[in-house]
């Protein structure tokens, strides 16, 4: 059993690493043994991680920068690759988010949103990928959310993101499974993350989102985490093109 869970020396890309989700999945990542390749645009936030990881040179690979941009991803993951030889496992983390009504969003909005939630999984699945197809192995681990499959009122254009990732992993599923290329998506429900606090100053929509919660309480980034250990291990051989929602019961009503 520990053998098919262990990460052990297996290269792993992870995007959006300054906080939340991607800060722990770093952390259990490494805990798992395996070799990282980080990126998120904050430095002081990469600084932090790096300092709690207290890992060497030698086991790690990172990088300030912004994975909507394609420059940016092609150098960075061509530096992960030069460094490792290989890549194993991608997660797509990276995202942003926002709350207003549909008629109220700018376009220059909703095309930034779509840039950097969509675009940044389309420029790292294609990079990777590269590396992937031609090594005939590979997990791809996409973050996308219950409101890409569900929908939420105020939350149209980072909705729509997250969907456009859902559809992406189902088809790339289909079209890389004959190179032994797994992909899989997790939509994490409402978790406590860097928005939390502001979150909870709405103490009607907070206090909705508990409600409608079958388990009554939010998530912790721990939960996303344990379940990239999952679909990053050879735990998970047989699953592609899934959608795990990892969210409390939300999606079951």
């Amino acid at each position: 059993m520990e053998d098919i869970i262990s990460l052990k020396n297996k290269v792993c890309i992870i995007t959006g690493v300054g906080k939340g989700i991607g800060y722990e999945t770093a952390i259990a990542f490494r805990n798992q043994g395996a070799k990282l390749g980080l990126i998120t645009r904050n430095k002081k936030d990469l600084n932090k991680l790096l300092k709690v990881l207290g890992a060497c040179d030698t086991d790690i690979c990172f990088q300030v920068g912004d994975v909507s941009d394609e420059s940016t991803v092609k150098s960075f993951v061509s530096m992960v690759f030069d460094k490792f030889k290989k890549i194993d496992v991608l997660v797509n983390n990276a995202g942003i988010r926002f709350r207003k009504d549909f008629l109220k969003i700018e376009y220059q909005e909703w095309r930034n949103i779509m840039d950097v939630n969509a675009g940044s999984v389309f420029l790292l699945c294609k990079e990777v990928g590269n590396y992937m197809v031609k090594q005939k192995s590979g997990s791809i681990i996409n973050i996308a959310s219950i409101v890409g499959t569900l929908g939420l009122p105020g939350l149209v254009g980072y909705g729509a993101s997250k969907g456009a990732i859902v559809s992406l992993t189902k088809s790339l599923a289909l079209e890389w499974s004959k190179f032994g290329i797994r992909v899989n998506a997790i939509a994490p429900g409402f978790c406590q993350t860097s928005y939390t606090e502001s979150f909870k100053k709405n103490n009607e929509l907070y206090d909705f989102t508990l409600e409608r919660i079958p388990m009554k309480k939010w998530g912790s980034p721990r939960d996303i985490s344990n379940t990239c250990i999952y679909l990053a291990s050879d735990m998970s051989s047989y699953v592609t093109g899934e959608v795990i929602s990892v969210d409390g019961g939300w999606s079951a009503w």
